[in-house]
């Protein structure tokens, strides 16, 4: 498998490393700021791969040699600890969910496409036993980040394998800011990668919605490769990209599909043709498609810079990506509520 990918993709790297200065880096300060972003955008190992670099950057890349081997030696990390994640969870049906599915069914190589922990979805009824299973096959439990995330009703819960980080949810999201059929999702599952056996991965139509989803979750400031998974689902598909939006409707997730096609489009100018730009008109009405352009989604110019934002307009953002107003004042009350409970940090997602 050859990966292809947007052809802005080195620009948007190099407007967030460096953005007083013009494309391509022609120095060797400008091009280590560059790698430095890649590789916290998730791209560095696709930079490695990737085909007619400014000589700067061939040049960088060569003294940073060895960190191409540390993206295969993490590769290897996480594929052991999925496979020892298969063991303990045996007969407990699970669906792999992000870096887990992509880094297979996505990507030439799983070093292409960094993980940071491993996503599992489990049914909800099987939530306590999964973990308890989890506890007595020695993953050791994670604390919570907060009062929000060690409610019960939470969509996640973490736990440690080794140095992994494994999240099992039961949900996408919290169940107050969706209508997600999850019997429906869980019919409609697929066999999983080759490497995690006994796992299904997600219907390819419900992969994008829910990537969607991932994305509104971080209010769209994720890493850019993120934004690449984005492309390689759906480049050459676009009946997939027709279906996906029926499903956000299903699942009252029409401004998180907007938000991720037009952002996209924002950073990869070559995902916004007509074809999407009709799609992101047929799920949100133009007051609110306005509303949101003007006011809720993040600037490009914000890409490699989601620090800089407060936490008010974080949750702005939030609020105003969740499509209907009762699932907006539960999430507002869920949030208010765990607040009360500790503090400012107990946003929850």
């Amino acid at each position: 498998m050859t990966v292809e990918l947007p052809p802005a993709v080195w620009h948007a790297v190099h407007a967030a490393a460096a953005p007083s200065t013009p494309w391509p880096p022609t120095d060797g300060a400008t091009a280590d700021l560059f790698l430095a972003q890649a590789s916290q955008e998730g791209l560095e190992p696709l930079l490695f791969e990737a085909q007619d670099l400014p000589d700067a950057l061939r040049a960088a890349l060569l003294r940073q040699a060895g960190r191409r081997r540390l993206a295969q030696a993490r590769a290897l990390i996480m594929t052991r600890a999925l496979g020892a994640l298969c063991r303990v969870m045996g007969d407990e049906a699970f669906v792999v969910l992000k870096g887990a599915d992509y880094m297979w069914r996505l990507y030439a190589r799983p070093e292409l496409r960094p993980m940071q922990d491993i996503d599992i979805l489990v049914p909800r009824g099987r939530v306590d036993a999964v973990c308890q299973r989890l506890l007595a096959g020695g993953l050791q439990p994670r604390p919570p980040a907060g009062p929000a995330q060690a409610a019960p009703s939470y969509y996640e819960r973490a736990f440690l394998l080794g140095d992994v980080i494994v999240e099992v949810h039961h949900s996408f999201l919290q169940r107050s800011r969706l209508r997600v059929d999850y019997d429906a999702v869980w019919s409609r599952r697929r066999p999983g990668p080759a490497a995690a056996p006994g796992a299904g991965r997600l219907d390819d139509v419900d992969a994008v919605a829910y990537h969607a989803l991932a994305l509104a979750k971080d209010e769209f400031s994720a890493a850019l490769i993120r934004y690449v998974d984005w492309w390689q689902m759906l480049r050459g598909q676009p009946a997939l990209l027709a279906a996906a939006a029926v499903r956000a409707r299903e699942w009252h997730a029409k401004r998180a599909l907007f938000g991720a096609l037009r952002q996209a489009a924002a950073l990869f100018p070559e995902l916004g043709g007509p074809d999407v730009q009709a799609v992101g008109r047929s799920l949100v009405g133009p007051v609110a498609r306005s509303f949101l352009v003007r006011s809720v989604l993040p600037p490009p110019a914000e890409q490699g810079r989601a620090h800089a934002v407060s936490r008010g307009r974080q949750l702005w953002r939030k609020f105003w990506l969740i499509d209907t107003l009762p699932h907006r004042l539960g999430f507002a009350w869920e949030h208010a509520f765990a607040s009360l409970r500790g503090g400012p940090k107990s946003g929850g997602g």
